[in-house]
Order: C-alpha cells, then structure tokens, then sequence
C-alpha cells in the first residue's frame, strides 16, 4: 500500500488535514483506529470559535483578530507560542466558510456560559453535525483520499533523514504503509491510563474523563521515537467538575448534576473553603481550580435547603443550561428546581458511594476524614457572612449568599476533576512542524490537534471553542505544509 501522506487520527484535526490534501491532488490515507471517524471533534464538540468569520461580519461583531489574539497570549501570560497561536486564529474565519462548503454548516449563536454573555460572539454551533461530517468524509474520499478503518500507526520508518513510510496494525495484522510524510492528529493521550497517571498532579482516583478513550498517545509515542521534543507533555483540559460513583461508572442522576452546577457552600479536602463559588459559571476556570486543590471539593447542603429545593424554585442559573438550551434554540429560564425527589436523590449518591451524610457536622467530618475543628470553622464562618450577605474571603456575589448550613440531617457531596482530553505533547511551530529540542524539525513529519503544544499553557483558555478550532485549524495548516513539502521537494522546504 503506498501514499503521499499517511494521517494518524481521523478526528477534526485528521480530516482538515486530509481533505486539504486530497483536493490538492495528493495520494492521501487516514487512518482511523475505532470503527468510527470524527473523534472528539464530532462525538464531544458542538462547535467551534472564530474571529472575523462572515456570519460575525454579517451581524456587526466588533471583535477583531488582533482583540483576539492579545486576550489568548494574556491569558497564557505569554507562556505559550504567539506565532502559533496568530496563524491558528488568522486561519479561523475561513475555516468557517470552509467547512459550510463542504458539507458541514455552522450558525453564529450566543456563547454559551453565563459569564460570556457580554463577550462578543464566537461560537459558531454546529448545524446537522453527523450528517455534515458524513458529507466532509464522502469528499475526501471522491476526491481519492482513502479511509481506514479499525487501523492504528505503530512505528514512522525513515531511512536516513527521510520518511519512507509507517507501520499500521489492522485486526492485528501488521504491514507497511509506504510513504513520504507522516501527520500525527490522533488526540492526545487522555485514553492511556498509564500515561495519564505519569503526568497527573493529582491523584488519579480524582479525575473523571470525558474524552475520547482511543486516544491513548500512539502518535506522540512514534514522534517522540524519532527525537521530538515532548517536554510539554502533561497539559489537561479541565473542565469543570462531575459528580461519580465509583461503585458504577455509568450512574447519573438529574438532581445531583443539577446541583454540582450551582454555587453552594464548597470546601476542599481539608474542610476548608476555597474559592468564590460563582467561578462555576467559567467552565474552564472551574476546571482549573478544581484540579488546582487537588482535584476534588465536597458541596455542603443541609436539611433546610433540601426541603426549599424539594417544592420550591430557585432563581439561580443551571451553569450548563445555556449550553442545552442554545443547541435545541430555547429561550435561558435562569431557574432550577423544584425538585420533588430529591430526598431519594440523595440517598442514591450516597448509596452509589458519590456523597455523604450526617446528622451533625462532627459525624460528617469524621465520614469525610477531615478535621472536624477545621470543618466546624468553615461553616460556622460561612454563616456568619450569609447572614451578613457579604463574602469578605473569596467576593462571592451577594446574590449567591443565600443559604447557611446550620440544620441536619447534613450532606456532602463529592465533585471530581474532570478532563476533556489533554492538550499538548509535541512541540511544533506555525508551520505545525514536529520539532527537535534544538527546535529543528524532524523531517517529514507534521502534528495537529491535541497531539500539538504551543497553543496552551497549564489550561485552554475561556474563549469557547477554541479547542475544537484549533483541531480544524492546525489539520487545515499541517495539510498545507505537507502539499508545499510534496510540491517544492525536501531540500528546498527546509533550507
């Protein structure tokens, strides 16, 4: 078997990369190791961001490149690449209009966390994903480019400097694919438990991951073997928090996912608060805090606050409503509850081994292995500043200074840190370039999506889909690299 370039990963990154080929006439193959293309980019994203696309022209949107650009770097503290970070939002708006004309059409809408909303627009939803992403790869493959299925790249083969092709595995059969380039796109390694565990810096038993389990780092393993520079390794992307049972991993209940969304009393693991509540409103910032103190807090709700709940609603925002209700086009209620059940919702987290009760803050305490002195303190002090309205530790707003916890039966809650995938590993250049530690590149090779550093620092930043644009992106970019390679010859691309 034998092509120009072999694509490892045909998630976003894959097939941006691939159909840029293809309609450059390019012998092309896309290996995908599941039995299903899309990825992350389908399967997880419902979107992604741009700046200075047509439907934000169209409605007046000021928000500029150069606004955009400035709020990324600040954001890393200019720990991060600026050269990358400049081609993948100047690639952005096209991109928009790329993806429509060939199959996959977006719509500009709200962005959609509460914090946003005075941010201009630049999450471009998704219209009709599956069938938009079935319309991408039915080009790529009437234009030549070819789909595998079920196959994993193993080993990049090179004699001397040059690429010559890369080993596969198929329904475990092995073989060859001879060819001249070799893009890595397969997401990262947020699938590969023991790497996983290798760069956490918390304990593993606290992170929830929602990401795509095939990504278990193959192509950061075949990169790293021809000498790339993988000291960017270990890059989570956090993303708020999520109530488990570690009893069933398929266990969800409505109530408690509703009720992880909402500022209530938080403490650490120490029994100690931490943080102003409202960053729940700030996903990836609550993802952030959360994996900061060690990936995991309790939310305390006593028995007077259970029975409000019960039969009376509250005027406070579901932080993950207005992601729902922007997909199905429905109007922000800004309301919870009431929840009739949710005495028996309670008792389920807790039989599920995902919360905890106690007649008096002490047992609880002791339940949680926390100083009860210390988880006295807390609470006690939280009172006092509810009944003043005024949160004189952390600025919560005084909206959110509602609730004391002073009546048993008491529950906590455990929420956990929660990942989406990791970001980051090989270090690349705006070319999306694999490079060396001396920052040469390793010649022909190219990365793209999650397998690429350079774009985040610890965190992805606030700005809402910038993950998955970047996946679009840095495939379109690498795609066009690998042409120039092909076109131009190996001397004189990198001379």
């Amino acid at each position: 078997m034998k092509a120009d370039v072999v694509i490892v990963g045909a998630g976003a990154s894959g097939i941006g990369a691939g159909l840029t080929l293809a309609e450059a006439g390019k012998q092309v193959i896309l290996l995908e190791k599941g039995d299903k293309f899309g990825g992350a980019g389908m399967f997880g994203a419902q979107g992604l961001f741009a700046v200075g696309s047509s439907q934000q022209e169209a409605e007046g949107n000021s928000f500029t490149l150069k606004q955009a650009y400035q709020e990324l770097v600040g954001y890393t503290h200019y720990r991060s690449n600026s050269a990358l970070t400049k081609a993948i939002l100047s690639k952005s708006a096209s991109t928009i209009d790329w993806l429509s004309e060939r199959g996959l059409k977006t719509e500009l809408v709200n962005n959609t966390q509460e914090v946003h909303q005075d941010h201009p627009k630049v999450y471009h939803q998704y219209i009709d994903k599956f069938a938009g992403f079935d319309r991408l790869m039915n080009n790529f493959k009437d234009r030549g480019g070819r789909l595998l299925l079920q196959t994993a790249g193993v080993e990049i083969i090179r004699d001397q400097n040059q690429v010559t092709g890369i080993k596969v595995i198929q329904n475990k059969k092995e073989f060859v694919i001879d060819c001249s380039v070799v893009i890595a796109a397969d997401g990262g390694f947020i699938g590969n438990s023991d790497l996983v565990k290798e760069h956490l810096t918390i304990d593993s038993n606290n992170l929830y991951s929602m990401g795509e389990r095939k990504a278990t780092g193959d192509g950061i393993k075949m990169l790293a073997q021809l000498g790339a520079d993988t000291s960017h390794i270990g890059v989570f992307e956090n993303h708020a928090a999520s109530v488990i049972s570690p009893y069933d991993a398929k266990w969800h209940n409505d109530t408690i996912f509703t009720l992880t969304n909402l500022p209530f009393l938080w403490v650490d693991q120490s029994g100690k608060r931490f943080v102003d509540e409202s960053i729940c409103y700030d996903f990836a910032l609550w993802g952030n805090i959360t994996y900061t103190i060690g990936g995991a807090y309790y939310f305390i709700l006593d028995q007077a606050l259970v029975d409000k709940l019960s039969d009376q609603e509250l005027n406070w925002t579901n932080s993950f409503e207005r992601t729902f209700v922007s997909l199905a086009h429905k109007p922000m209620t800004h309301k919870v509850g009431p929840f009739p059940k949710i005495d028996v919702d309670l008792e389920e987290a807790v039989a599920k081994g995902a919360a905890w009760k106690a007649e008096n803050l002490k047992e609880l305490a002791e339940q949680l292995q926390v100083s009860k002195e210390t988880l006295g303190q807390t609470v006690n002090r939280y009172n006092m500043q509810v009944a003043q309205k005024e949160d004189s530790d952390f600025y919560k707003p005084s909206e959110f200074m509602r609730f004391s916890v002073a009546q048993g039966p008491f529950y906590a809650v455990k929420a956990r840190s929660t990942s989406l995938g990791t970001i980051g590993g090989i270090e690349t250049n705006e070319r999306m370039e694999v490079l060396k530690t001396n920052k040469k590149p390793v010649q022909g090779t190219f990365v793209a999506g999650n397998n690429a550093s350079g774009m985040y620092d610890t965190s992805y930043p606030t700005l809402e889909g910038i993950s998955c644009a970047f996946a679009w992106n840095s495939g379109r970019i690498a795609g066009e690299s690998a042409i120039k390679l092909l076109d131009v010859g190996t001397e004189t691309y990198y001379d």
